[in-house]
């Protein structure tokens, strides 16, 4: 009777070919082999080239951010300083700052969301469809790849709020 070290020194004559993976349990006191194969892409995106267009695509939607950014901090500043400078009012208005940034954020969030939806449907969902294409990736997959990655997020983020592109009906 072998002991369990010497059980997989034997086991490991018979492991399989580079990038495949068993695993070894044990039954009735023996250790048994089954192949295993993990999900592709729970663990992440492996393709290097795939996730460098994944992170370069969820750079450019970050990057649209700063325009609006800063284009409403400005026109915040800009009206609130109109609406006290003609109105004549003073400090005990204070209420007026936190109400103009509220709506200053509503507006800034809503312009930034429209340009990044702009950009992912007309230039990046194109692009990146077409790489898992021919990878031959599924849609569903490759989010599930993103979703493990917190710094695609935006990303994730326009795959999930946007439909699936529509396919031709089957006869």
């Amino acid at each position: 009777m072998f002991t369990p070290f010497e059980e997989l020194e034997y086991l490991a004559d018979y492991l399989p070919e580079e990038g495949e993976s068993i695993l070894v349990a044990r039954r009735d006191g023996e250790l048994v082999c089954h192949p295993w194969r993990g999900d592709s892409l729970r663990d992440g995106i492996e393709d290097d080239e795939l996730y460098g267009l994944l992170v370069q695509a969820n750079e450019r939607l970050n990057s649209l951010a700063a325009l609006p950014l800063w284009g409403t901090g400005v026109a915040a500043f800009w009206i609130l300083t109109a609406i006290y400078t003609l109105g004549k009012l003073s400090w005990t208005s204070w209420f007026l700052v936190p109400g103009v940034g509220l709506v200053a954020l509503w507006a800034c969030f809503l312009w930034i969301r429209r340009r990044q939806r702009r950009v992912f449907l007309r230039e990046l969902r194109p692009r990146i469809l077409a790489a898992i294409r021919r990878r031959g990736i599924g849609l569903h997959p490759l989010i599930a790849g993103i979703r493990q990655h917190s710094e695609l997020r935006t990303l994730l983020d326009e795959f999930a709020n946007v439909p699936e592109p529509s396919r031709p009906a089957a006869d």
